[in-house]
Order: structure tokens, then C-alpha cells, then sequence
């Protein structure tokens, strides 16, 4: 019995809290803390009240204020205003008003022990709420459906009912924290109930940590761990959370179970004085509070049985069982289990109707399933007919065209040869045409020579010394001119030799930073060993995050040093004018970019005009003076890229410089 004392009272508070949910709540004069100590004069206010309102609504109200006035104290006034309320509220369509009364109502058949009556309030609530969205409402109302299978003996159903509650109002724990204390705590007196005391006693701290975290200081977390904490045999941390409940106490009825759980631990403790003391405290400080005394007479049994005082212990035993068949009788119990026997049956009714709604969607559903397939059978029928005739169409246009593509590729062959012919034919004139310079250039000296060899012996016979001298001194400068064009075509030979060439090396793990930094020096080192007044800056920004790539280093290496080579002479060709303020300077740098290696090579020379950029990779183009370059080297340098998988472009301004950017594969 005493456990329902604690949940009453639970209830009770919950009611007080609860019902600010209402926006139009704000008007009612409540304070809480009133309730018991000016309880006439707080009654005669709402009365008064009631008299003077021209709103029903505001009337509706009231009645459920004045409901809650007489909780506790006149179970029948309490039901009386309750329904009240509720006839008003359905006569102005009052919804939040009919809910509230109805509530209160239902709290106050449990606490006459009509649980009958209450679970059928529930139930109806529960029906309206069905399609409802205020998962505040929905949860409350499972809590009391749970809470009255709890004072009916079944407590399982209620950790059900309970458990779902929870999950209604945990995703909106921030905006109701009091909602979450509430529940934890009836799910621990749940468990408590079901002898489970280590899962309710958790329930219970949670409670408490919330209280403290939100600076409430509810006494009843601190009662219900008093309680665990008797049935564990801590009696003095009993003790101490009863002391703390009772410091922070605001209603009588939290009073009173101080006093009986004291009683209870120092009657376990064998301190009969002391369980006598809070018991008699307990009684005489509310006799029209039956759930109050009965746990104190029965603690008062026990004691005086423990003394021999038989009589005494007979008395209060007596007290307490009358006390009790008065609030809950057996006709009461007999009503409970009839309800929650029609309950059950209706329920499994519903499920019933359920399953066998079920039963029919599956019945649809399989003869859909059924119509699908057949028709899908019908239509993979009709393809297969329709490929097979599209099949004979198809075979005999592959035949068609397998006939046409012999004959494209009989003429493409015969195109191919063609262009491959047309194709030599503008490379070969291309290569007579570079040779021809410097072999026209020897072939003349060459004339010349044999011309002056000739005036040469005419001088010898004629004894001539100073003339032989100088004819020999022309002769021998022919020679060097023969020579230098000589060579010149050799370099174009061999320059052709390394363009066709098709194996380029095989390609191992590179530094590319490395690579390019050295042979960036061996080009400006060779180009000064050249010219040695030959000065530049040479600017680097290697990005030292790039691993090593796979590239063949030599082919690579004689691409950036035809580059180098070139952007040296670019600026050295801008410093013949000395142009003034000019610093010659080669920026070279490497960057990382989404799986590939951006490296580039820059100066700041004359650039290339734009009409010409479009020709620079070709063979044998150049923009050097005759004499000074084949013409080859940036064509193989775009061939050896390509080769690499990678690309090579330029970006020039004239007068400004340019910019060669080489894109290679990083695998």
C-alpha cells in the first residue's frame, strides 16, 4: 500500500504541472503551493470566480481548478467539478478543456481505487488522440493508462505502457524536462514493483539528476531512493535521503511519507521508540488521508508485535485492513478485472480485424504480383517475338554492311597508302629543302676553291708571293665556311634520325624536381661557357610534396633542356640592345595538380609573336636566324611528351616573354 501513496502523490504534482501546457492557462489563479494550507480561501476565490465569468471557457477552467482543490480531501466533489467541466467544455466544443477535466477525473477514480473507471477515461483519450500530433498529450496519457495497470496488479503491462510513453516524449526532452522526471520515476516504481530494486533505483537517480540539474528539488526522487534503500538494508542512507525529502517537502502529503518511511526504517532498525515516534506523526497529522495511515498502522502492528503488546499490534493490524477494504473492496477488484478482461478481448478483436485486414492486402497483393507477372510473361513473349524478327532484320544488314566495310576498308587502305606517300613526299621535301641550304653553301665554296686553286698556280708560275698568300687566306676561309655548313647538315640528319626515333627508354621512378634543377644548371653552365658575358636570375619554386613519377629521365631531360636552352636565348637576345633596366631571368617551377605534374619554364624575353605560335611544334620551323637552329627540337620535345602521356602548350606575349607548361602523369 505504501507503494501507491508515492504515486498519488506523483500524480497530484504532475496535475499542477501539467495543465500550463494550456495556452490559456496563464488566467487561472494557481499556486501550487496553496493546495493544502489555504485550500478554503484559494476555493472560495475560484468560486467567486465562476459567479463573475463571462467566458465559459475561462468557467471550464475553473472547474478543473476547483477539481484539483478537492483531490485528495473529498475524492466525490473532486469527480463532481471534474465532470462539470467536461459537460461545459463538450456544450462550447472546448477540447483542451474536456481533455483536462477528463483527466482529473480519471486521477481521482484511482484514487478511490476505481481503476475500472479510470482505464475506461484512459482508453477514450486514448481513442481521440489517435490522429493527434501532441505527442505531450499521447504520452501522458499512456503513463496513466500504465500507472492504473500498476494499482491493478499488473505491472508488467504497465512497463509496457510506461516504456511507450518514454519513447513519445524523449525526441522532445528539452522542451518538457519535467515530463521526463515524471515518467522516470513511475518506471522505476514499475520496476519496484516487480522486485527488480537495482533497474528501479537507476530510474530514480536519473530522476534525481534531472532535478538537480534544473534546481528543482522534488522530493520525490529522494523518497523513492529512501525506499530502494530500506529494501536493500542501507538504512542510513535511507535515513538520510528521507531527511533531505523532508527538508524539500512542499506538499503535506510528501510530509506525511517522510514520517512513514522513517517509521518503516527504524522499526527495521529495531529502534521502536523512534518507528513509533513518525508513525503516531504520520496519523495525527491527517486522518481524512486513508493512504497515509494505512502504511503507519501497519508499521505500528509490527512494532507492537515485536514488544508482545498483542493487543496493540491486533488493533492497528485491524485498523489498517479495514482502512484498506474501504478504499480498495473487493467489488472494486472484481470490476477491475472484468474491465481489463473486456479490455483484452477487445483488443484482441481489433488485432483480429487487423490481421485480417492484413490478410486482404496480402490477398491483393499477391493477385497483383500475379496480374504483373502474367502480363510481364506476355511482354517478354512479344519481345522475344519481335527480337527475332528484328535479329533476321539485323543479320541482314550486318551482312550489308560487313560487304560495305570491306570495301571502306579496301579504300581507306588505298586512302592511307595515298596519304602516307603525300605525307613522305612533304617530308621529303621538307628535308631536300634544309639540306639544300648548306649543301648549295659547299657546293659554291666548293667552285670557288677550285677557281682560286687555279689563280693560285697562275700566281706561283708568275712568282707572285703576296698574292698566292691571300688567295690562300680566301681559300682557307672558304673551307671553314664549307665545314660550318657541313656540319649544319649533319645536325639536321641527326635531328631526323632522333625524331623518328620510336623506343624512347624505359621509364623508372624520377625526382622531377631533382631532374629539372639539374639540368637547369647544365644548361645556364653551357650557355655561359658559350657566351661569358652571357648573366641571368634563375628563379625555382619546386613543390616538395611531389612524390616521384615515372618518367624515361633521359627523353624528359632533353625536353627541358631544349626549353632552358631556349628561354636562355630569348633573354640574351633581349639583352643585345641593352635594353635599359632589363634583367634577364628564367623562372622554373613544379606543382601538384589532381594527379598530374605541372612544371613550367618561363622567361622574360622578346616572347613569340602570335602568328607564328601555332607553327612552333611543327618540324623544322624555327624563329632563330638561319644557321642558329634546326627547327626540331621543340617538335621531338612535343612528340616525347606526348609519349608520356602528358602535354605540352605555350603562352607568349610579345615583348613580354613566354611560357612553356608541361602536364605529365604522375603513374
Amino acid at each position: 500500500m505504501k507503494r501507491f501513496v508515492s504515486v498519488f502523490f506523483v500524480l497530484f504534482i504532475t496535475c499542477c504541472l501539467r495543465a500550463q501546457e494550456s495556452p490559456n492557462y496563464h488566467s487561472l489563479p494557481i499556486d501550487t503551493s496553496l493546495f493544502f494550507l489555504q485550500k478554503g480561501k484559494l476555493v472560495d476565490s475560484v468560486k467567486k470566480r465562476i459567479s463573475s465569468s463571462k467566458e465559459d471557457s475561462d468557467k471550464v477552467w475553473q472547474y478543473y481548478l476547483l477539481s484539483q482543490q478537492y483531490t485528495f480531501n473529498s475524492a466525490d466533489t473532486a469527480l463532481m467539478y471534474a465532470q462539470k467541466g467536461v459537460d461545459l467544455a463538450k456544450e462550447i466544443h472546448f477540447e483542451t478543456g474536456e481533455y483536462y477535466c477528463s483527466q482529473i477525473a480519471s486521477w481521482n477514480y484511482i484514487f478511490n481505487g476505481n481503476y475500472t473507471t479510470c482505464l475506461s477515461i484512459e482508453f477514450n483519450l486514448s481513442k481521440q488522440l489517435e490522429n493527434s500530433d501532441n505527442y505531450y498529450r499521447q504520452a501522458w496519457n499512456l503513463q496513466d493508462i500504465g500507472l492504473a495497470y500498476l494499482f491493478g496488479g499488473d505491472a508488467r503491462t504497465a512497463l509496457n505502457y510506461l516504456h511507450r510513453a518514454w519513447g513519445k516524449i524523449q525526441p522532445h526532452l528539452n522542451a518538457f524536462p519535467f515530463a521526463e522526471e515524471v515518467i522516470l520515476i513511475n518506471t522505476g516504481r514499475t520496476y519496484e514493483s516487480l522486485n527488480k530494486l537495482d533497474s528501479a533505483l537507476c530510474y530514480f537517480k536519473k530522476s534525481y539528476a534531472i532535478d538537480t540539474q534544473v534546481n528543482r528539488q522534488w522530493s520525490s526522487p529522494l523518497l523513492f531512493m529512501g525506499q530502494i534503500y530500506t529494501k536493500q538494508g542501507h538504512y542510513e542512507m535511507a535515513l538520510n535521503f528521507y531527511r533531505k525529502a523532508y527538508y524539500s517537502a512542499v506538499y503535506l502529503v510528501d510530509i506525511l511519507e517522510t514520517y512513514n518511511g522513517r517509521a518503516d526504517v527504524f522499526e527495521k532498525m529495531g529502534q521502536f521508540d523512534s518507528a513509533v515516534f513518525y508513525a503516531n506523526k504520520s496519523i495525527s497529522a491527517r486522518k481524512d488521508f486513508p493512504f497515509s495511515i494505512i502504511p503507519a498502522y501497519n508499521t505500528l502492528s509490527i512494532v507492537y508485535k515485536a514488544q508482545h503488546a498483542f493487543d496493540s499490534a491486533f488493533k492497528y493490524q485491524q485498523l489498517a485492513i479495514d482502512l484498506k477494504d474501504s478504499v480498495l473492496n473487493q467489488e472494486k477488484s472484481k470490476q477491475l478485472q472484468n474491465f481489463l478482461f473486456n479490455e483484452q478481448q477487445r483488443q484482441q478483436e481489433i488485432e483480429q480485424a487487423q490481421e485480417q485486414y492484413k490478410n486482404k492486402i496480402k490477398m491483393y497483393l499477391m493477385l497483383s504480383a500475379l496480374g504483373l507477372f502474367l502480363l510481364l510473361i506476355f511482354i517478354l513473349w512479344r519481345n522475344s517475338r519481335n527480337r527475332k524478327k528484328a535479329n533476321i532484320l539485323l543479320q541482314q544488314q550486318k551482312e550489308k554492311v560487313e560487304t560495305t566495310l570491306s570495301e571502306l576498308k579496301s579504300t581507306q587502305a588505298q586512302l592511307i597508302q595515298s596519304e602516307k606517300m603525300a605525307s613522305l613526299g612533304e617530308l621529303t621535301a621538307g628535308i631536300a629543302h634544309e639540306i639544300q641550304n648548306p649543301l648549295n653553301f659547299v657546293n659554291n665554296f666548293s667552285e670557288v676553291n677550285k677557281e682560286m686553286i687555279d689563280e693560285a698556280t697562275e700566281e706561283i708560275d708568275k712568282g707572285n708571293i703576296t698574292e698566292i698568300k691571300n688567295i690562300l687566306n680566301e681559300i682557307k676561309d672558304n673551307s671553314e665556311k664549307i665545314n660550318h655548313h657541313g656540319k649544319r647538315a649533319d645536325a639536321i640528319v641527326k635531328g631526323m634520325l632522333q625524331h623518328s626515333r620510336k623506343d624512347t627508354g624505359i621509364k623508372e621512378p624520377t625526382d622531377i624536381n631533382k631532374l629539372a634543377d639539374e639540368y637547369l644548371r647544365l644548361s645556364y653552365h653551357g650557355y655561359r661557357a658559350k657566351d661569358k658575358n652571357f648573366n641571368a636570375d634563375i628563379k625555382t619554386d619546386f613543390d616538395e610534396s611531389i612524390d616521384i613519377i615515372n618518367i624515361v629521365p633521359q627523353d624528359i631531360g632533353r625536353v627541358l633542356l631544349n626549353l632552358y636552352n631556349n628561354a636562355f636565348y630569348a633573354v640574351a637576345e633581349k639583352m643585345n640592345p641593352k635594353v635599359e633596366g632589363y634583367e634577364p631571368t628564367v623562372f622554373v617551377s613544379t606543382k601538384g595538380i589532381n594527379g598530374r605534374v605541372e612544371l613550367s619554364v618561363k622567361d622574360n624575353g622578346n616572347g613569340i609573336p602570335q602568328k607564328v605560335i601555332d607553327k612552333i611544334f611543327q618540324p623544322f620551323f624555327t624563329t632563330k636566324p638561319t644557321g642558329q637552329g634546326t627547327g626540331l627540337g621543340l617538335s621531338l620535345s612535343y612528340d616525347i611528351i606526348k609519349a608520356h602521356g602528358g602535354e605540352i602548350k605555350v603562352e607568349s606575349k610579345e615583348n613580354e616573354g613566354a611560357e612553356f607548361i608541361l602536364h605529365l602523369p604522375i603513374l
